[in-house]
């Protein structure tokens, strides 16, 4: 049977040691910006394929979603986003993203926008056919506070002030639709310039390639499953990350109910960015969801649990999203109901 090891955070040395830790690895190493779970299964592309900006409908579709992590440990980590985006005219869409990632003594917030330009194609009265190409810009900032560990340590080496390093970054997304059946490709930090405040340390963000691809069965005519999977590859990463996902949507008149699941296996990198190391952990997650929808608004919430070898504290993660859809059946584009 196969055994897991967990690190208690019971302790407060051990826990400021965790923090900092995680902090450096973060302000490094690590994530530069927005990480991708599965916020995209909760009808939520946008966040991360740029080409979904306006690519279903003319209006405008918000989502704000709230997520923790180590259930019951102070300072846990803990994101947030808000995004919006739309149709404007026939063949564009634009989009913004917020979000605030918190980890201990460590914060990232960025922002960014996006513009995508849709071509559609219709052949036939249900042939429907649409490709649409994306470009996101967008800035992070990163702060380590280690004014709040630092005493605690006994380490020469820890100042005790705030760490500090910001970056720009600039994706690229393409999309194709065929009414039921959806593909997604997205290079992120296409373009990417960091730079560490404190020791004038410019990083270099490896590029991340992203493709999704599903399809929407109809069982009847309340009714339909939805089938999909990722992959994501990370520069300087030995193995891809895979995500496989059965999601059932159940039309209930002016009611959509939504049953999920992903499993998410393989490399989980952080890239050391000065050193062009490989750090890659080996990456198990079952995710479990659940929505409603009704006259455009959305509630959904997601459950995660990790198979990790080593934990830190029994993981598991709580999600929370509520989003808003404004606008009317008549702009609709796609007539399937999960992809608006």
């Amino acid at each position: 049977m196969k055994k897991f090891t967990f690190i208690s955070l019971n302790s407060n040395y051990v826990k400021w040691i965790v923090f900092y830790v995680l902090g450096q690895v973060q302000l490094i190493h690590g994530q530069l910006q927005l990480p991708i779970y599965v916020d995209y299964l909760t009808d939520n592309y946008f966040l991360v394929h740029p080409a979904m900006a306006g690519a279903q409908f003319e209006g405008v579709q918000t989502r704000m979603t709230h997520r923790s992590q180590w259930q019951g440990v102070s300072n846990a980590p803990s994101l947030q986003t808000i995004n919006a985006h739309g149709r404007i005219g026939l063949k564009s869409g634009l989009g913004t993203v917020f979000y605030n990632d918190r980890n201990g003594f460590h914060n990232q917030v960025g922002a960014s926008v996006t513009y995508a330009h849709h071509i559609n194609l219709i052949l036939g009265n249900r042939d429907i056919h649409q490709l649409s190409f994306g470009l996101s810009a967008g800035v992070m900032n990163n702060t380590h506070d280690q004014t709040q560990f630092a005493p605690h340590l006994g380490d020469p080496l820890v100042e005790g002030n705030q760490v500090k390093s910001n970056g720009l970054h600039m994706d690229l997304g393409l999309t194709y639709i065929r009414y039921q059946f959806y593909t997604h490709f997205t290079v992120r930090n296409l373009i990417f310039k960091g730079q560490n405040i404190s020791d004038n340390i410019s990083l270099d963000k490896g590029k991340k390639w992203i493709a999704n691809a599903g399809h929407f069965f109809k069982l009847n005519d309340n009714i339909s499953l939805e089938p999909s999977a990722m992959i994501q590859f990370v520069e300087y990463a030995d193995l891809p990350s895979f995500d496989m996902n059965i999601k059932s949507h159940h039309d209930l008149n002016n009611l959509n109910l939504s049953f999920g699941a992903s499993y998410r296996f393989g490399t989980q990198p952080n890239a050391n960015l000065l050193l062009r190391q490989n750090l890659n952990q080996d990456h198990k997650q079952l995710t479990l969801l659940t929505g409603l929808q009704f006259k455009g608004v959305s509630f959904f919430y997601t459950y995660t649990y990790s198979f990790e070898d080593i934990q830190i504290a029994p993981f598991n993660s709580h999600q929370l999203t509520l989003g808003f859809d404004l606008y009317s059946d008549k702009f609709r584009i796609f007539p399937v109901r999960g992809m608006l």
